[in-house]
Protein backbone atom coordinates (compact mmCIF):
# COMPACT_ATOMS: atom_id res chain seq x y z
CA UNK A 1 0.00 0.00 0.00
CA UNK A 2 1.15 3.53 -1.10
CA UNK A 3 2.11 5.80 1.90
CA UNK A 4 -0.14 8.88 2.38
CA UNK A 5 2.61 11.41 1.98
CA UNK A 6 2.99 9.64 -1.32
CA UNK A 7 -0.74 10.90 -2.60
CA UNK A 8 -1.62 13.79 -4.12
CA UNK A 9 -2.54 16.56 -2.02
CA UNK A 10 -6.94 16.31 -3.02
CA UNK A 11 -6.70 12.71 -2.62
CA UNK A 12 -5.08 13.33 0.79
CA UNK A 13 -7.85 15.57 1.66
CA UNK A 14 -10.46 12.95 0.36
CA UNK A 15 -9.26 10.22 2.47
CA UNK A 16 -8.90 12.85 5.94
CA UNK A 17 -11.26 14.98 5.04
CA UNK A 18 -11.73 17.96 7.15
CA UNK A 19 -11.39 17.77 10.76
CA UNK A 20 -14.36 17.38 12.77
CA UNK A 21 -15.48 19.85 15.13
CA UNK A 22 -15.47 19.09 18.89
CA UNK A 23 -19.34 19.21 19.15
CA UNK A 24 -20.00 17.38 16.16
CA UNK A 25 -17.10 14.80 17.78
CA UNK A 26 -19.06 14.78 21.14
CA UNK A 27 -22.68 14.25 19.27
CA UNK A 28 -21.34 11.21 17.05
CA UNK A 29 -19.90 9.75 20.35
CA UNK A 30 -23.47 9.75 22.12
CA UNK A 31 -25.22 8.95 19.52
CA UNK A 32 -23.01 5.90 19.13
CA UNK A 33 -23.17 4.83 22.72
CA UNK A 34 -26.86 5.26 22.56
CA UNK A 35 -27.15 2.92 19.76
CA UNK A 36 -24.87 0.79 21.75
CA UNK A 37 -27.26 1.53 24.91
CA UNK A 38 -30.29 0.76 23.09
CA UNK A 39 -28.61 -2.67 21.39
CA UNK A 40 -27.94 -3.95 24.84
CA UNK A 41 -30.94 -3.75 26.48
CA UNK A 42 -32.72 -4.85 23.55
CA UNK A 43 -30.28 -8.08 23.49
CA UNK A 44 -31.09 -8.46 27.05
CA UNK A 45 -35.00 -7.82 26.56
CA UNK A 46 -34.57 -10.79 23.74
CA UNK A 47 -32.82 -13.10 26.14
CA UNK A 48 -35.43 -12.30 29.33
CA UNK A 49 -38.22 -13.45 26.61
CA UNK A 50 -36.35 -16.47 25.60
CA UNK A 51 -36.12 -17.13 29.26
CA UNK A 52 -39.79 -16.00 30.67
CA UNK A 53 -40.82 -18.82 27.27
CA UNK A 54 -38.33 -21.68 28.57
CA UNK A 55 -39.89 -21.48 32.25
CA UNK A 56 -43.48 -21.19 30.99
CA UNK A 57 -42.20 -24.61 28.92
CA UNK A 58 -40.74 -25.89 32.17
CA UNK A 59 -43.77 -25.44 34.18
CA UNK A 60 -46.20 -26.69 31.14
CA UNK A 61 -43.97 -30.06 31.42
CA UNK A 62 -44.11 -29.88 35.43
CA UNK A 63 -47.69 -29.77 35.18
CA UNK A 64 -47.89 -32.84 32.80
CA UNK A 65 -45.21 -35.12 35.02
CA UNK A 66 -47.29 -34.08 38.34
CA UNK A 67 -50.26 -35.03 36.42
CA UNK A 68 -48.66 -38.26 35.23
CA UNK A 69 -47.08 -39.20 38.69
CA UNK A 70 -51.02 -38.45 40.30
CA UNK A 71 -52.01 -41.00 37.76
CA UNK A 72 -49.54 -43.56 38.34
CA UNK A 73 -50.07 -42.95 41.98
CA UNK A 74 -53.61 -43.86 41.60
CA UNK A 75 -53.11 -46.64 39.70
CA UNK A 76 -50.44 -48.02 42.25
CA UNK A 77 -53.11 -47.85 45.22
CA UNK A 78 -55.87 -49.61 43.11
CA UNK A 79 -53.49 -52.66 42.46
CA UNK A 80 -52.40 -52.71 46.01
CA UNK A 81 -56.14 -52.57 46.94
CA UNK A 82 -56.88 -55.33 44.30
CA UNK A 83 -53.59 -57.41 45.91
CA UNK A 84 -55.17 -56.94 49.37
CA UNK A 85 -58.40 -58.07 48.19
CA UNK A 86 -56.85 -61.37 46.81
CA UNK A 87 -54.47 -61.86 49.81
CA UNK A 88 -57.93 -62.13 51.58
CA UNK A 89 -59.73 -64.13 49.64
CA UNK A 90 -57.00 -66.56 49.07
CA UNK A 91 -57.07 -67.01 52.87
CA UNK A 92 -60.21 -67.64 53.27
CA UNK A 93 -59.41 -70.30 51.00
CA UNK A 94 -56.70 -71.37 52.88
CA UNK A 95 -58.62 -71.39 55.81
CA UNK A 96 -61.71 -73.59 54.36
CA UNK A 97 -59.06 -76.00 52.58
CA UNK A 98 -57.36 -76.58 56.10
CA UNK A 99 -60.67 -76.62 57.52
CA UNK A 100 -61.78 -79.44 55.13
CA UNK A 101 -58.68 -81.33 55.10
CA UNK A 102 -58.76 -81.40 59.28
CA UNK A 103 -62.26 -83.10 58.74
CA UNK A 104 -60.96 -86.10 56.27
CA UNK A 105 -58.37 -86.67 58.55
CA UNK A 106 -60.91 -87.32 61.25
CA UNK A 107 -63.11 -89.00 58.84
CA UNK A 108 -59.57 -91.10 58.19
CA UNK A 109 -58.77 -92.08 61.42
CA UNK A 110 -62.50 -93.05 62.09
CA UNK A 111 -62.66 -95.42 59.00
CA UNK A 112 -59.03 -96.81 59.72
CA UNK A 113 -60.27 -97.71 63.27
CA UNK A 114 -62.77 -99.28 61.60
CA UNK A 115 -61.08 -101.41 59.37
CA UNK A 116 -58.74 -102.22 62.20
CA UNK A 117 -61.63 -103.08 64.26
CA UNK A 118 -63.32 -105.18 61.05
CA UNK A 119 -60.30 -106.85 60.43
CA UNK A 120 -59.87 -108.32 64.17
CA UNK A 121 -63.30 -109.91 63.99
CA UNK A 122 -62.17 -110.97 60.61
CA UNK A 123 -59.39 -112.73 62.01
CA UNK A 124 -61.42 -113.86 65.22
CA UNK A 125 -63.34 -115.84 62.48
CA UNK A 126 -60.88 -116.99 60.63
CA UNK A 127 -59.10 -118.90 64.41
CA UNK A 128 -62.61 -120.03 64.93
CA UNK A 129 -62.69 -121.63 61.96
CA UNK A 130 -59.44 -123.09 61.63
CA UNK A 131 -59.79 -124.37 65.54
CA UNK A 132 -63.32 -126.16 64.60
CA UNK A 133 -62.91 -126.57 60.55
CA UNK A 134 -66.53 -125.19 60.61
CA UNK A 135 -68.01 -121.57 60.52
CA UNK A 136 -70.35 -121.23 63.55
CA UNK A 137 -73.18 -119.04 63.48
CA UNK A 138 -71.89 -114.86 64.35
CA UNK A 139 -72.01 -112.83 67.45
CA UNK A 140 -74.47 -110.54 67.47
CA UNK A 141 -72.13 -107.21 66.56
CA UNK A 142 -72.70 -104.18 68.80
CA UNK A 143 -73.35 -102.30 65.31
CA UNK A 144 -76.69 -103.15 62.92
CA UNK A 145 -76.02 -103.68 59.46
CA UNK A 146 -75.81 -100.96 57.39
Amino acid sequence: MRRLSALPHWAQAALLGPKPKPVALLAACLGVAAIAGWGAFASKAWGQRDLAEQVDLLQADRARLMAGLKQIEQTNAELARDAQEKLAAVREELNLTTAARDFAKGQLASAQREVAALRKRLDQSRDRVAETGSIKPAEASKKPAR
